[in-house]
């Protein structure tokens, strides 16, 4: 992909050089574009360094750094696949969402046609201010996306919002704009349930399990990138994707009650959480004290959200479930397929405790058809987005076939 970095005159400026540097190692193309406030952060040298590319702008040594400028805005708005602004200041915000061009960088943004992706930084009360929200939502009314800051201690030494996105969530966004849309996925609003539930024993204990959502979460950007609208219904505290709906969630019966809510709406749904089977009859509203002898746990079953969602689906809506299985992984993947009416079940092998936390995995789609040939090992990220492309065609040929 190609990038134009914009880089204006705010302190998070030195954080663009590892995102620079991140992005060329990914195998983008990126020039940057500094303002003259910018310059005063970070200068052209560092970034051309980083990049291997020329950096245009507020720069002194035009002759040793950049090419011809002839007409440069407009070779650069058009040599760009995704223009990124990071940081973005109050003052570039202002400009684009009036249509002013003052320097290099505001007149690319008015003259290109790629997507544009702005990273805010700067003061509480600045980012708090009406002006500069209603300028974010007009930015946003254009088609331009924007990574919202953070909170925490700026560089003023308050305490708020207004601090820069993380690098790592600012290349989420980028590599989000730069996957191509499978046309079998693009827009459709897939329902994707993720992490552990936790079952309270009372306000100290739960009964949960060894899922992170490492692997639904993953799932959920990989069809996010591919163009499908996501609501993820997360548990556990893994920390949810960038432009990706969230819903929160900790019980099986809170998981149930949001994945309903949504169902009817939604033209599929991952399964991909790790529910807990059973819950505690009589959770404690106190923390249950050790006692002598043996100590019973009477447990019922919790309710059984994807038999739940399936059973009131449309002709039209798609259910994709997941089962970890440590022994005749197969057998117990096609028995779930038929009992809960499932168009597929992407079954993994668990024993010796494989498939949890960081490590790469195997999955088996199973369909009506029977099992299909396995997808990996790979690692979970490279993974997800195999499974979506194996169902992106699953999809097509399914609407081939009508």
């Amino acid at each position: 992909m190609q990038i134009i970095l914009g880089i204006t005159g705010g302190v998070a400026a030195y954080k663009s050089a590892e995102l620079a540097r991140l992005l060329a190692n990914q195998g983008n193309r990126v020039r940057c574009i500094l303002t003259e406030a910018g310059a005063r952060f970070i200068t052209p040298l560092t970034l051309s360094s980083l990049t291997g590319e020329p950096c245009f702008g507020a720069n002194p040594n035009q002759g040793e750094w950049r090419a011809n400028p002839s007409i440069e805005h407009i070779e650069l708005a058009r040599w760009a696949d995704l223009v990124v602004v990071v940081p973005a200041t109050a003052n570039i915000l202002g400009k684009a969402a009036n249509g002013l061009a003052t320097d290099l960088l505001s007149t690319v943004l008015l003259a290109t046609r790629a997507p544009v992706l702005w990273a805010p930084a700067m003061n509480t009360g600045m980012w708090e201010h009406p002006a500069v929200q209603a300028n974010i939502a007009r930015l946003r009314s254009f088609g331009h996306a924007v990574v919202d800051p953070g909170e925490g201690i700026l560089a003023c030494g308050e305490e708020g919002s207004g601090k820069l996105a993380e690098v790592a969530s600012i290349a989420e966004a980028i590599q989000a704009h730069g996957t191509p849309n499978l046309p079998s996925l693009a827009g459709r609003r897939v329902l994707i349930t993720s992490g552990p539930t936790r079952e309270d024993l009372d306000p100290v204990r739960t009964l949960t399990n060894r899922s992170t959502g490492a692997m639904g979460i993953e799932l959920a950007r990989a069809f996010r990138d591919v163009g499908a609208q996501v609501l993820l219904v997360l548990g556990g505290d893994m920390a949810s994707p960038w432009g990706v709906e969230t819903l929160r969630v900790r019980s099986a019966q809170e998981m149930l009650e949001a994945c309903e809510s949504r169902w009817a709406d939604s033209d599929g749904l991952v399964a991909a959480a790790a529910v807990a089977d059973q819950r505690p009859e009589q959770p404690s509203s106190q923390k249950v004290k050790k006692v002598d002898g043996a100590e019973t746990l009477a447990l019922v079953r919790t309710p059984d959200i994807l038999a739940n969602l399936s059973a009131v689906r449309r002709a039209d809506q798609w259910v994709l479930g997941f089962a970890a299985e440590s022994e005749n992984h197969l057998e117990h993947a096609a028995t779930k397929l038929k009992k809960k009416g499932l168009d597929a079940v992407l079954v993994n092998d668990i024993q010796g405790v494989r498939a949890f936390g960081a490590q790469a995995n195997t999955l088996t789609p199973v369909t009506a058809q029977g099992p299909q040939a396995p997808i990996g090992p790979l690692p979970k990220d490279q993974l997800a987005r195999a499974v979506v492309l194996w169902w992106a065609h699953q999809l097509e040929a399914r609407e081939s076939g009508r």
